[in-house]
């Protein structure tokens, strides 16, 4: 099962989600190639194959869509930056299409600010194989126009292909796996339990107020 590194966090189990289709994924990395030609221009006379790599996927709660600045198709240097927007598939605004135009925008203005081709530092600095080059980066999840954005130095594509590898060249690789989702939902089924206890015995007044075992509090 592929990772996402997702804004909203629901503890270590992954969540459900749905990839987005591939000819969307293509029409994002050409549409960048486009629009950033120049500066992309720039970044090849220091990683003459460098190319986009569109990927992301569908939660219930969550969009999210990632761009990899490759240095090359086998390389592992490499900077990704993530777009993320709340989203629910039950809610008709502001739909699919306008969530992922908001998530493309954010990419966008985060690649667009380092590979500004009159900027040859920033595009020094995302050419770089350090994180620490970068200067003025999102590194933490922060709000650039409608959508959520982050970027790291990490090449998602080739971490998915070394899961694979592992889950089928490691027997041992599946049962770590298994075991961290069983103690997840383990851990899970645990807190509500003591939730609902909570509310058992807040309804039944057994409890006084602002007492250990009272009514929970937000």
């Amino acid at each position: 099962m592929k990772k996402w590194d997702k804004r909203k966090k629901a503890g270590t189990v992954e969540p459900k989600s749905s990839p987005l289709p591939v000819d969307y994924l293509r029409l994002v990395e050409s549409t960048l190639t486009e629009a950033l030609s120049k500066g992309l221009t720039e970044m090849k006379k220091i990683h003459p194959i460098a190319e986009f790599h569109a990927d992301g996927a569908l939660f219930a709660d969550e969009a999210l869509l990632t761009i990899t600045l490759s240095h090359g198709p086998s390389t592992v240097a490499a900077t990704t930056v993530y777009s993320s927007m709340d989203y629910n598939p039950l809610s008709e605004k502001p739909g699919l299409q306008a969530t992922l135009e908001s998530c493309l925008d954010g990419v966008g203005n985060v690649l667009e600010f380092y590979l500004d081709p009159t900027q040859p530092e920033r595009i020094a600095q995302i050419a770089d194989r350090s994180l620490g080059a970068m200067e003025d980066g999102p590194f933490d999840w922060t709000k650039n126009g409608g959508a959520w954005v982050k970027i790291d130095k990490t090449n998602p594509r080739l971490e998915q292909a070394a899961e694979e590898f592992l889950l089928k060249h490691d027997p041992d690789y599946q049962a770590k796996i298994d075991q961290e989702v069983a103690k997840e939902l383990d851990q899970s089924a645990e807190f509500l339990n003591d939730r609902l206890e909570a509310i058992k015995k807040a309804k039944s007044g057994n409890s006084g107020p602002g007492g250990d075992s009272g009514p929970i509090r937000h």
